[in-house]
């Protein structure tokens, strides 16, 4: 347990480290309505004009396997139900097309290959359709991360008891996963680690952050998708199961948890940071009321919200917040 003395005097020193980076005019967060069915771990995507929130595990521990959707326009949740899927924490998505892809994750037990699901699923929100696709070629599936390409999706980095630096394309029209060979040599491929973050923005992709190495690192994919190049660290502590998204314009990366070489220098964090693609910099944007990791982040439009996972008193939040810049 966090020595409470020490926690709270290196709170305060963070703070005053994020004071004195605040810009004149602070983006104002709003608060939305909260979710009825708070969760941790969960996996949030965008289709269209709504949000939608799968999965996770519940106060209780309790793994989930429904579907939430959030619509921004009247600030209302809307329970879609359980879905085929099995129960999971830290499953995979991305949309293609209007089209969603989802499934891999984590449940049972850490020391078990098959607890590490390799499932992999189509969703068609205005039908409510799901289909079962060809499985992913390994048990490195718990927090993995993932982008989507012209015609095909790709996903990799992640854990199955250990470090991988596994990537595979999937191809949509034939269902098929083919390997990336980015698992030879340290040299010029992102640092293998757990719980990283990453998000596609003007036609590029990015990663960073993670538990494993140096988790403020941040790349950029380059044209052959098997090849990356280093970009502007991401600013502040070091941190994994940080979320990031991305509007037309920029990156935001928001919360995490910081681990110490000690129990007393962990935190939980609560900064949102903007990245802006052309020219490497990084922002700062705003202080979140309470630190989050675990949650949530997606974009509609030029909305970015954050939000559910679990606080700095590691207590599950049904709590939404926006922004807009």
């Amino acid at each position: 347990m966090v020595n409470s003395k020490w926690y709270i005097v290196f709170l305060m020193a963070v703070s005053l480290v994020a004071c004195s980076e605040r810009p004149e005019v602070e983006v104002t967060l709003h608060t939305c309505a909260a979710m009825p069915s708070p969760r941790a771990s969960a996996t949030g995507f965008v289709v269209g004009d709504k949000a939608y929130v799968f999965a996770g595990r519940d106060s209780a521990g309790t793994s989930l396997n429904d579907l939430w959707c959030y619509i921004p326009e009247t600030d209302t949740w809307e329970n879609l139900g359980a879905t085929p899927l099995t129960p999971r924490v830290n499953a995979t998505a991305c949309v293609h097309e209007g089209t969603v892809y989802l499934g891999l994750g984590f449940l049972g037990r850490y020391s078990k290959d098959t607890s590490y699901l390799r499932d992999w699923w189509s969703y068609e929100p205005a039908t409510q359709q799901w289909t079962q696709l060809a499985d992913y070629p390994n048990f490195y599936t718990d927090c993995a991360t993932s982008f989507v390409g012209q015609g095909e999706l790709y996903v990799g980095y992640g854990f199955c008891w250990n470090y991988r630096r596994d990537m595979f394309r999937y191809d949509i029209a034939t269902n098929r996963w083919d390997s990336i060979d980015v698992n030879v040599s340290f040299h010029g491929y992102p640092t293998r680690s757990f719980g990283g973050t990453g998000c596609t923005c003007q036609g590029r992709h990015f990663m960073g952050t993670g538990y494993y190495g140096n988790s403020l690192d941040w790349w950029a994919e380059l044209v052959d998708g098997t090849s990356w190049e280093r970009r502007a660290a991401v600013p502040g502590r070091t941190r994994t199961l940080a979320k990031s998204t991305a509007t037309k314009d920029a990156i935001y990366l928001c919360g995490g948890l910081h681990y110490g070489g000690a129990n007393t220098t962990g935190e939980v964090l609560r900064d949102i940071r903007r990245y802006d693609p052309q020219t490497d910099t990084w922002h700062y944007v705003a202080i979140l009321p309470e630190g989050l990791f675990n949650h949530v982040c997606f974009a509609v439009g030029k909305r970015v919200y954050i939000g559910l996972g679990e606080t700095e008193e590691w207590e599950i939040t049904d709590k939404l917040y926006w922004f807009e810049e």
